[in-house]
């Protein structure tokens, strides 16, 4: 039973809240001034920046009370094993300093007003250097406010040593908006913060007098949570940024792992299979999230509306309307009243037929923030999932893959030989992130794969 639950907590770290949802606000520029404060500035050694980097992870699975040491030990295998770009020429990877600069920014809130929002760039010092490319990093929802970038330097910023600029934007709620409510998967809103944060970040690079190197390139990448907003953030990029500013940031391509991208067709799964996998809580915590991002699409009504008559006599309607942060608290209790994980029993019969008005209230606001439908992607995109994930779907990713594919040719469904579950496909994932370089990644995924038909 505790290796369930071990896995079960991990698995919940890594895919975040997979059904939170949000539009992009029309008619918003993006970041038009690239303006920029910065909050704070710190510089690292290459050892230094490493053991910082795990020492975040560690207390981001510490959140939910998960064992680090055999994570810890693998991640610190494979960034020991990666030869990165910056250890061409003897020692000069120990003799480069990496400097991390907390800032905000610009951008926009969830209701389309103006806010402040906060972020971290890393980049390398080295004289008569030109970092070749920038990585805009979508991290996985760490169920906590404390860990956000601009405050914790998140582990994947030993990436810079490959001579790149690294963007980790925090999300709203978190970060210098600490409190606001937590829009989670909110797709196509973090897509445009996302994208403010990337050119305010290259902004406080070049103020800083560091030249970015001809060829300069941008790649995007994230999994579960941080893959569908990877994937809106190249819509984005694509469809709604100035020409200008898309040019700044020169996207080459995204990989997006193990991620879902169209939130009303997982609840639909969800409804149709009476199965919501191994995380059913945050199901309703991605429904209670569409007052936090579209409350004025939501009428008057509440989450209540929208809670089984089995959730208000297990008295779960207290525990989840009052759940803000910290899934692990909200899991453990529960998993004390009830371990099911069939819809029918959280949800109010309406919300599960698709022939009532309370359905449809849901298929219009969850489909806001749909990142798939009429868009044809302009460069490549990976999506790299597991067949057998039990958290989000293959044939939601076959779904979206044939989507795309049927209207670009730029779309590669790669599955990696293992197929293990979620959260074991993370390991993979990131393992591949650390030990190869963007360039090598860039190959086997897109070049090897391209004008393959993916099997499914």
């Amino acid at each position: 039973m505790r290796k369930k639950r071990f896995f079960l907590f991990v698995m919940i770290y890594l895919c975040g809240y997979p059904l939170m949802a949000q539009s992009v606000r029309g008619g918003v520029e993006c970041n038009a001034d690239l303006s920029y404060s910065v909050q704070s500035s710190r510089d690292y050694t290459y050892r230094k920046l490493r053991n910082e980097g795990i020492e975040t992870m560690a207390r981001q699975l510490d959140v939910l009370h998960v064992p680090i040491r055999p994570f810890k030990g693998i991640i610190t295998g494979h960034i020991g094993r990666h030869h990165f770009e910056l250890n061409q020429g003897k020692n000069r990877l120990r003799k480069t300093t990496f400097r991390a600069v907390s800032f905000t920014y610009p951008s926009v809130a969830p209701n389309g007003e103006p806010v402040t929002l906060s972020g971290l760039v890393t980049y390398p010092v080295l004289p008569e250097n030109k970092p070749s490319q920038m990585l805009i990093y979508h991290r996985i929802l760490a169920p906590s406010y404390s860990i956000a970038p601009s405050n914790s330097l998140p582990f994947e910023a030993v990436l810079t040593a490959d001579n790149t600029i690294c963007v980790f934007p925090d999300y709203y709620g978190c970060g210098v908006t600490e409190g606001k409510p937590l829009p989670f998967i909110a797709l196509n809103y973090h897509a445009q913060c996302a994208a403010d944060c990337a050119l305010a970040a290259l902004k406080v690079v070049q103020d800083a007098g560091i030249a970015l190197a001809d060829d300069f390139h941008t790649w995007n990448t994230g999994y579960s949570q941080g893959a569908g907003y990877a994937l809106a953030t190249q819509r984005y990029i694509e469809t709604s940024l100035a020409d200008s500013l898309a040019k700044r940031i020169n996207l080459r391509w995204s990989l997006c792992g193990g991620g879902i991208y169209t939130p009303m067709k997982l609840y639909e799964y969800s409804v149709l299979n009476r199965e919501m996998g191994s995380t059913p809580m945050v199901f309703v915590q991605g429904l209670r999230s569409l007052f936090n991002g579209h409350k004025e699409r939501m009428d008057t009504l509440c989450l209540n509306n929208f809670l089984s008559a089995k959730s208000f006599e297990l008295g779960l309607d207290s525990i989840f309307n009052a759940y803000d942060d910290g899934l692990w608290d909200l899991s453990v209790k529960v998993e004390h009243i009830t371990e099911s994980h069939d819809p029918a029993d959280y949800f109010h019969p309406a919300t599960l037929d698709t022939t009532t008005a309370l359905y449809h209230k849901l298929v219009e606001v969850f489909g806001l923030d749909d990142c798939i439908e009429n868009w044809q992607p302009q460069v490549p995109v990976v999506m790299y999932h597991s067949k057998n994930d039990n958290c989000i779907p293959y044939p939601l990713a076959v779904q979206a893959y044939s989507i795309l594919s049927g209207i670009s040719d730029q779309c590669v469904l790669y599955s990696p030989p293992t197929n293990k579950s979620h959260v074991y496909t993370s390991v993979f994932f990131f393992a591949k992130l650390l030990r190869l370089s963007e360039d090598e990644l860039y190959k086997k995924f897109v070049i090897k794969q391209k004008g393959k038909r993916s099997k499914y």
